[in-house]
């Protein structure tokens, strides 16, 4: 943009020039010849030098207030007496003349003249631009001013038309003497090459000054706004970063401006939000890691103890043979108890582990469902619990691991014989619908306390008693991850639908090429 209106300016400068140059009819430095007459004596006219302002060829003419010639450098051009008229159509010399003459035939076979004055200032501006059509004769056919004047006469034909016609430049100033009296200037300046290239090299030295200067603000203007352009919006990314820095993550810029900035503003929030994300995560993260490694070694350290104490018991002789087989029992029961924990521990960070793959085949959910209840049916039976099941005779396909789903299973029902008393009926429903697989397995047992319901996939989290029951609180995180592997997502509806007291959803995708 820049660069196109420099380009523009010159141009505009390129033309004026011409236009000055070869358009404006003036004689050269008739201005500092006049303010030289300016003041002078008449006896002291003959020492200013006219041939050095108007060349060697030049002339000047001093007219009185009756517009006689009371002096010129050349004798033979003194003594003569101008009009009104005459004077009227020679144009002072601080306005600017352009003169055309233009003949054409009429339809008679006459021909006809048209005169164009136009007389502009210094700075471009229109002071009058007077037409005549004259004839041959020049009589005046038409005319824009002098309305009362029927004819030119042969000299003022010449003078009208003379920086159009003639060998010569006339223009006019004035003046006032020693003695203060008014007098009038009228300067011939020989047209040359000289004089020509005078006039372009005055117009263009003044042009380019002028260009130089409006060249010189506008570099200014465009440093200023290029400086502010980029400033603000450097010095909103430098205070940001200082805050991110400072360990303010999350902070973002709100900026309007160039298209490079804003993407650049955008591109900085986003990597404020990933550091704010990241610092929350680890944090979340760190804190699971200590409150995992609390709930770890409180789990191990209960089954430890109690092996330790009867162990210890035992090893001591300080007990009966009859106390002594059940200490080894409850020995034996806390080892199990022990076994099981770490078996946890184990899958929970196995499922965490990269190289941890999921082997998936095509399978029939509800066969595998109805397979895995038929299995666990004793169990039922033998802890005095009801099972109650919903599923499609039609197969629905899924991609499934069926050793790890199985295990979502286990951890689900686990949960509801760990903490329900006999009696109570353990429910499984399977439903498809727009390739998605609902299993809701759910219970009219105690209930998931209202304090945990929102935490209840996170790992280690279990209710009050829950650890009397011998839970780790891992379950149902193992759980979560394994269906997640899956490609789909498991949560704790609540409120659960009517007759349930713990409802869980696992959503699937089912398989639609089988």
């Amino acid at each position: 943009m820049f660069s196109i209106v420099l380009f523009l300016l010159l141009l505009i400068v390129f033309f004026v020039a011409l236009w000055n140059s070869g358009k404006y009819n003036n004689v050269p430095y008739i201005r500092e010849l006049t303010e030289e007459f300016d003041g002078a004596d008449p006896d002291e006219y003959d020492l200013i030098d006219v041939e050095h302002r108007l060349g060697d060829r030049g002339y000047v003419q001093v007219l009185d207030e009756k517009n006689k010639v009371i002096y010129s450098n050349r004798a033979d051009r003194a003594g003569e007496i101008y009009t009104d008229y005459e004077l009227g159509f020679i144009s002072d010399y601080n306005d600017h003349s352009i003169v055309t003459v233009e003949n054409f035939k009429t339809d008679n076979g006459s021909v006809e003249r048209v005169v164009s004055n136009s007389i502009y200032t210094e700075d471009g501006d229109v002071i009058k631009n007077a037409v005549y059509i004259v004839d041959s004769d020049l009589n005046i056919l038409y005319s824009t001013e002098y309305k009362d004047k029927k004819r030119l006469t042969p000299r003022e034909y010449e003078l009208l038309t003379k920086n159009a016609s003639s060998r010569y430049v006339l223009s006019k100033g004035h003046f006032s003497d020693a003695d203060g009296n008014e007098r009038t200037l009228l300067a011939y300046s020989p047209k040359s090459f000289k004089s020509s290239f005078d006039r372009i090299k005055q117009a263009f030295l003044n042009l380019i000054l002028i260009f130089f200067s409006v060249y010189a603000l506008l570099i200014f203007l465009f440093s200023l706004w290029i400086s502010m352009g980029v400033r603000k919006p450097l010095k909103r990314l430098n205070r940001a970063m200082g805050d991110i820095s400072a360990g303010n993550w999350g902070t973002e810029l709100e900026y309007r401006g160039a298209r490079e900035f804003v993407e650049l503003c955008e591109n900085f929030n986003k990597m404020s939000r990933d550091l704010y994300f990241v610092d929350q995560e680890n944090k979340r993260l760190q804190s699971e890691r200590q409150k995992m490694i609390a709930d770890i070694s409180h789990d191990l350290k209960t089954p430890i103890t109690v092996i330790k104490g009867y162990a210890k018991a035992i090893a001591d002789g300080i007990v009966s043979d009859e106390e002594r087989n059940n200490y080894l029992k409850n020995i034996c029961q806390k080892s199990e108890v022990l076994t099981d924990l770490i078996d946890e521990f184990h899958e929970f960070s196995k499922l965490d582990h990269p190289d941890n793959q999921f082997f998936f085949e095509k399978k029939d959910i509800c066969e595998f469902t109805r397979k895995y209840f038929a299995e666990s049916y004793n169990l039922f039976e033998f802890n005095s619990f009801e099972l109650d099941i919903d599923i499609p005779e039609e197969q629905i396909i899924v991609a499934l691991d069926e050793k790890k789903f199985k295990r979502v299973y286990d951890n689900i029902l686990g949960n509801f014989f760990r903490h329900n008393d006999p009696g109570r009926t353990f429910f499984c429903r399977i439903t498809e619908q727009n390739g998605k697989v609902g299993i809701v397995l759910a219970d009219n047992g105690k209930g998931i306390p209202e304090d945990i319901r929102e935490t209840i996939f996170d790992p280690f989290v279990v209710g009050e008693k829950a650890r009397t029951h011998g839970g780790s609180g891992l379950g149902l995180s193992i759980a979560r991850k394994i269906t997640e592997g899956h490609g789909g997502k498991i949560c704790l509806r609540f409120p659960p639908e009517s007759g349930f007291s713990t409802e869980f959803v696992i959503e699937l995708t089912a398989d639609k090429r089988i």
